[in-house]
């Protein structure tokens, strides 16, 4: 069997979601911000639930034995559909990338949760396309 490059990015997309929230959420700057209200934690905690709930399901959905070709695409759509949103949220008057006090490490002047995000949603639409590239010469 041929080493299928798109289902590796998709999975290391997968598993950086399962990660990367707990690592940059899971302290005083966000759940546990005295500046966060309860219900704004009860949203931070609901959204580790989701990736951590959904990134075995994209995982499960690349690596089980099946012919089905939509399982790496909806594999991919879920790193994709949990990251693309902080793109939107950016732009939604009254919300903020960062808290203040709270100043995120920039690279090349990008806020890294911005660059994370951006690099993960990358990584599994590119593993996707490689994906699709490597079934359709497979197949045909």
């Amino acid at each position: 069997m041929r080493r299928n490059s798109g289902r590796l990015l998709i999975s290391l997309a997968a598993i950086v979601m399962a990660v990367v929230p707990w690592l940059a959420d899971w302290n005083d700057s966000h759940i546990f911000s005295v500046q966060w209200s309860p219900h704004a934690r009860f949203h931070g905690v609901t959204s580790l639930g989701m990736a951590t709930t959904l990134s075995p399901i994209a995982l499960w959905l690349l690596w089980r034995r099946s012919a089905d070709q939509a399982a790496a695409a909806v594999a991919a759509l879920i790193p994709i559909a949990y990251w693309g949103p902080f793109f939107v949220a950016a732009l939604v008057p009254g919300t903020a990338i960062e808290d203040p006090g709270h100043r995120l490490r920039r690279i090349a002047g990008v806020p890294s949760n911005l660059l994370g995000a951006g690099a993960t949603t990358l990584t599994a639409g590119l593993g996707w396309y490689l994906d699709r590239r490597l079934r359709a010469t497979t197949a045909g």
